[in-house]
């Protein structure tokens, strides 16, 4: 690789070639995006977190409907929490020498457990939110969320 610069790269803007109001702007914009991607987010969460309790209607009970959007707002946190709980068998599997295809079998076991934990931790933490057998509504978000990388990923290859 050389040093030299070729004459686009003159061009490009930088963050200190903006004025005062463009990078108003421009943070304006970015903030904007980044609320636009996180409303996306909780609105998707709401929806599994629908789904779910209108699947399992006669095992999760809901004092109100804040109680379902608290169970979406609260459902990254508890996924934080649960990728804690499962890290060190993600370590153990990076630094095992275990043949690529076992380790991506044990890599999407392990996000399936993540998953698992972080749909029970929800119906636990989640104030207004009972459920008398959490263990099936929990298996009915994972299967969820499984169906959803599957959906995710025949897209993505199709896209190539």
């Amino acid at each position: 690789m050389s040093d030299e610069r070729r004459p686009d790269d003159e061009k490009e803007p930088t963050w200190g070639s903006f004025s005062a109001g463009g990078k108003v702007l421009a943070a304006a914009g970015f903030t904007g995006l980044g609320l636009a991607v996180a409303a996306l987010v909780m609105l998707f969460l709401l929806l599994v977190v629908l789904v779910v309790t209108a699947l399992f209607s006669d095992l999760i009970e809901f004092d109100g409907l804040s109680a379902l959007f608290w169970a979406a707002l609260l459902s990254l946190p508890c996924g934080i929490l649960a990728g804690l709980f499962t890290a060190p068998a993600r370590l153990l599997l990076r630094l095992s020498n275990s043949a690529e295809r076992t380790k991506r079998a044990a890599e999407e076991v392990i996000s399936c457990l993540t998953t698992f934990l972080a749909a029970l931790f929800v119906l636990e933490f989640t104030p207004g939110l009972h459920a008398t057998n959490p263990w099936l509504p929990a298996t009915a978000a994972t299967v969820l969320g499984v169906v959803a990388n599957l959906i995710v990923n025949r897209v993505e290859s199709h896209k190539r």
